[in-house]
């Protein structure tokens, strides 16, 4: 069972028309798409359901990836050397971390969107998901606050099997 109106989605679909404005991102894959589709699921619906309180103490990245699917953690970069960080990403005024779109995320870099106690937060929250074929899936977003950083959703889609993500835009609600 689930504790998040987010998760509530995840399971039995939207209800209500949604706060903000809804985004589609599409995964192309080599058709697995109902399967990519049930590992985003999957690996939201665990993050979600755990994410500690704000007043709690932070959470170790070990105790996250206790929590959260094996194929995830699996898929994600290991902690680079930091000539090798500095390479790779950029951080802006606010501190986020903007990674080449091609590159796989470190764990640490991903949670921490989930993770209160980071300083980060997601903008956007699961909407509906669904397949188009036996190649393409998608995620509706319901932005809450802009502007919308979206890289841990699309890192997520292609950890689940995406090859490539892109956004089919802005959808009427």
């Amino acid at each position: 069972m689930t504790r998040t109106g987010e998760g509530v989605r995840i399971f039995h679909g939207p209800r209500g028309a949604p706060q903000g404005a809804l985004r589609r991102f599409v995964g192309k894959t080599d058709r697995q798409a109902q399967a990519s589709l049930d590992r985003c699921k999957e690996l939201l619906i665990a993050v979600t359901h755990w994410i500690p309180p704000r007043d709690a103490r932070p959470a170790r990245v070990e105790d996250w990836k206790a929590r959260t699917p094996e194929w995830f953690v699996r898929a994600c970069a290991p902690v680079p050397a930091e000539e090798e960080l500095r390479a790779g990403r950029a951080l802006d005024e606010a501190g986020k971390a903007h990674h080449r779109a091609e590159q796989p995320w470190t764990f640490a870099d991903w949670i921490g969107w989930f993770d209160h106690s980071s300083g980060r937060q997601r903008s956007w929250r699961w909407w509906d998901g669904g397949i188009d074929d036996d190649s393409d899936f998608w995620i509706d977003v319901e932005v809450v606050e802009l502007p919308t950083e979206a890289g841990a959703l699309t890192w997520m889609m292609r950890a689940a099997g995406a090859r490539n993500v892109v956004e089919a835009g802005s959808r009427d609600r």
